[in-house]
């Protein structure tokens, strides 16, 4: 009989909450299960894992395979190195010492990737400012333009009276007159 720890879905209707059962892989996912080892509730934030350890690492000596969302979260909480040291007989001193440096990576990592959001928000930020720079400068730019082509139109719009006036007032130039000597 092939064995399975894997997640029995619970809860109401969009509102999941899972069991960490250990069943045996032709059983339906919500049927029969040997043993519950614990819960997941992936609604709250961050989400919550409760496991039970021993009982889990019985059953994975005992060969009872992980699903894959079972394995990532026992990844994600560092059950799977802690597994691998108490299989290779590691002392409890290694053990801890090794997670400690396991939590520390984990700190250390979030630290960055929190520090790359932080620098993405402030990225986006900077580029919608600049965008809203670019678009009060067009603004700016077309209401110059606007009132230029405003006086460029009233300058072209002499009244024709005025037109007559000047063509009136522009004196010919008056021909020489020479007398002639005869």
């Amino acid at each position: 009989m092939a064995v399975k720890i894997r997640l029995k879905r619970m809860g109401k209707k969009k509102q999941p909450f899972y069991r960490i059962v250990v069943a045996d892989s032709r059983a339906p996912r919500d049927g029969r299960s040997i043993e519950k080892l614990g819960h997941y509730n992936p609604i709250t934030d961050p989400a919550e894992l409760v496991i039970n350890e021993e009982r889990l690492f019985h059953w994975m000596d005992e060969g009872a395979i992980p699903s894959d969302t079972i394995f990532s979260l026992l990844r994600g909480r560092g059950l799977t190195l802690k597994y691998e040291l108490m299989r290779r007989n590691a002392d409890e001193a290694t053990i801890s010492k090794e997670m400690q440096k396991w939590e520390l990576a984990r700190s250390e990592k979030g630290k960055k990737k929190a520090a790359a959001e932080t620098a993405k928000l402030a990225e986006a930020e900077a580029a919608k400012q600049a965008e809203v720079e670019a678009a009060e400068q067009a603004e700016e730019a077309a209401a110059v333009e606007a009132e230029a082509a405003k006086k460029a139109e009233e300058a072209v719009e002499v009244p024709e009276e005025e037109v007559a006036v000047e063509e009136e007032t522009v004196e010919e130039p008056a021909e020489s007159t020479e007398t002639k000597d005869s």
